[in-house]
């Protein structure tokens, strides 16, 4: 998702029209429409008005270009000073093991449940299409974004917090996985042409 689509997906979430968005970040509604058609791409500052009027990270609209060992590392390196990530061998954690992969985990243990709920919601999508699977798996992960809990709050806290182990797809997300379940990759094109027509159809109805 770009930027626009970032502001948009976040600003409905709050059922907010764009006109109380931008009355609250203090930028004009012209601008505000501009962001979100992705026609103009907003300053930092502006980023930082727009997030805390959503209560939102701005790092959420940050693009993380990493490309080079230096630029994975960085970000490992934050993570482990500032998040108490830990990376042990298999073997550290249990001796019995005869495996000396990686393991990565953070002192935080609700951060650790809200990764698997990750990984039980990115592995339920599996069975969709390619398109809907990449629309899925942006609501899924925008869901997860929005969540302003502190990582450095009470662990005990957070540990009792439950964490539902699958977030649920959209509607419409959920009804293709349902009609399209049994369905050979011929019939799921077949079945999205249908919907382009019925689409542009309702398209030329309505004008």
């Amino acid at each position: 998702m770009n930027t626009g689509e970032k502001i948009k997906y976040f600003r409905l979430a709050r059922n907010m029209t764009q006109e109380q968005l931008a009355q609250e970040a203090e930028i004009s509604f012209s601008t505000l429409r501009k962001y979100e058609a992705n026609e103009r791409n907003p300053k930092y500052e502006q980023l930082l008005k727009i997030a805390s009027a959503l209560e939102i990270s701005v790092n959420i609209f940050m693009d993380f270009d990493i490309q080079t060992i230096s630029d994975l590392f960085s970000i490992l390196f934050k993570m482990e000073n500032q998040a108490d990530l830990k990376i042990n061998t298999m073997q550290e954690l249990d001796a019995a093991s005869s495996e000396d992969a990686l393991f990565l985990h953070f002192q935080n243990n609700y951060i650790n449940q809200v990764l698997k709920t990750y990984y039980s919601s990115t592995k339920s999508i599996n069975n969709i299409d390619t398109q809907h699977q990449n629309t899925a798996l942006a609501e899924i992960q925008n869901r997860l974004l929005d969540n302003n809990t502190s990582i450095h709050s009470d662990i005990s806290t957070l540990s009792d917090v439950s964490v539902n182990p699958v977030l649920p797809l959209s509607s419409a997300d959920q009804t293709w996985l349902d009609l399209s379940s049994d369905c050979t990759e011929e019939e799921k094109k077949e079945m999205l042409k249908a919907a382009a027509f019925t689409k542009n159809c309702l398209h030329r109805s309505s004008k």
